[in-house]
């Protein structure tokens, strides 16, 4: 993204025959920007540290896995395995190369969806999109206490991906009941009505999701990178951890 504002501004001059992301992964305003900063095609490889790569994009936008490097196993919370079409609530890797230090199904964390039917782009390994990371996923709790519904990264990307003059969004869950949105507005945009329109996106998707009584509010500060130099999208709520028990009166100084 850096890079790609210093090509626009003039003060960076390449001209790359392919744009390769890597650690994260690109919602589609990013990949058509990126594309049109650097005029070349844009691709992406899917892959973690433990397995290396283990996936990497076709024109069509899958991800198409590397059979002869890596075995993938989208799994539901018990690790059972997940059928195509059905999006997994984790990825159980074994890296077939590594001969020093074997690694055989190594939970990864992220949710998977493998498509059901041949990708169109002709490459007959198995196609996958990546949901984001079964720990990126929202939770909250109906305004009756009985059921929990969970929101996923994907659902609020898809709704702020759609907004006007937004290059760059995160969300933070900031109470079991309310949602702070940060924004970056592209340059060249209304950012009043960039902000307008996310928030009001984001609260109607909550509404018809069954959870009305949780609100969106706007942050003042910008998307902010985690310590390790990645970027999430969304930041759950951590839970507090439980009290100690308070000493037996007897025991008190």
């Amino acid at each position: 993204r850096l890079l790609a504002t210093e090509q626009e501004a003039g003060r960076l001059r390449i001209s790359p025959v392919l744009v390769l992301s890597t650690a994260e992964g690109l919602a589609s305003a990013e990949r058509t920007r990126l594309g049109r900063a650097f005029g070349a095609p844009v691709r992406e490889v899917y892959g973690c540290t433990e397995s290396g790569y283990a996936a990497s994009s076709c024109p069509e936008g899958w991800l198409h896995l590397l059979e002869d490097w890596v075995i993938v196993e989208p799994v539901d919370a018990e690790h059972r395995p997940v059928p195509p079409g059905v999006v997994s609530h984790t990825v159980l890797m074994t890296n077939l190369a590594n001969r020093v230090q074997p690694v055989i199904r190594y939970d990864v964390g992220d949710r998977l969806l493998v498509r059901p039917d041949p990708c169109g782009c002709g490459n007959p390994s198995p196609a996958i999109r990546v949901q984001g990371r079964a720990s990126d996923v929202l939770t909250f709790r109906t305004a009756s206490g009985e059921d929990v519904i969970a929101v996923p990264p994907l659902a609020l990307g898809t709704v702020v991906d759609r907004v006007p003059g937004v290059e760059l969004f995160q969300v933070l869950q900031t109470t079991p009941t309310s949602l702070s949105l940060r924004l970056l507005p592209a340059p060249g945009s209304d950012p009043v009505q960039a902000w307008a329109a996310a928030l009001a996106g984001l609260t109607e998707l909550l509404a018809d999701l069954g959870l009305p009584d949780v609100a969106v509010e706007q942050d003042t500060e910008p998307p902010e990178q985690g310590p390790g130099g990645k970027f999430r999208t969304v930041i759950p709520l951590v839970p507090r951890p439980p009290s100690p028990p308070a000493d037996p009166v007897g025991n008190q100084p």
